[in-house]
């Protein structure tokens, strides 16, 4: 490992969970891209990496640090992945006859309860950005402005949009990611 790679990992062996967060957005899209190449299952590619994220910061402590990390997290991911298709084709002939059955009204209680818990999570994290980031994001994502129209709206160049709705949805992915690790572990 280089000497940032190095800093990086043990700064995450030590319980930075900033270091977690910069791992995961230096590799998230190789990790997609090799997920994909795996199972063009978009969804469990991306719940995958989640939760190979958690598991990484679960096992931290018994963790040795890698010669390559981002070879280290592509490999480990990938194996992950794997395992994971392998048991979810075992658990999907094994339930299909329950996904037949008509969800209960307690499940859909606790989704409804799950689904405005993490609406309210988003709806904080938007509050907490900027006033300018949360224009912007108010424009494109609630209003669904074109980069143009917002430009147009705000007169903001081209550039400074992109720049500014990038750092508000990094700053968004990070709290949110944040409030799911919280969430997996019971805290």
């Amino acid at each position: 490992m280089n000497s940032n790679e190095s800093i990086l990992w043990e700064d995450f062996k030590n319980g930075d969970a900033g270091a977690l967060f910069t791992i995961y957005e230096l590799l998230y899209d190789d990790l997609r891209r090799n997920g994909l190449a795996i199972t063009p299952d978009e969804d469990l590619v991306k719940d995958t990496i989640n939760q190979f994220f958690l598991y990484l910061w679960d096992k931290r402590d018994s963790l040795q640090p890698p010669e390559h990390l981002k070879a280290y997290i592509i490999v480990s991911f990938r194996r992950k992945l794997i395992y994971d298709l392998k048991v979810h084709r075992k658990t999907t002939s094994l339930t299909l006859d329950e996904n037949l059955c008509e969800p209960s009204r307690q499940e859909y209680i606790i989704e409804d309860q799950s689904q405005l818990e993490r609406q309210l999570r988003v709806k904080k994290a938007i509050d907490n950005l900027p006033k300018r980031q949360r224009e912007l994001i108010t424009l494109k994502y609630y209003e669904g402005l074109s980069y143009e129209e917002i430009a147009d709206r705000t007169a903001l160049s081209m550039r400074t949009i992109y720049n500014k709705l990038h750092e508000a949805l990094k700053t968004l992915k990070g709290e949110i990611l944040w409030f799911f690790i919280l969430c997996c572990r019971g805290l």
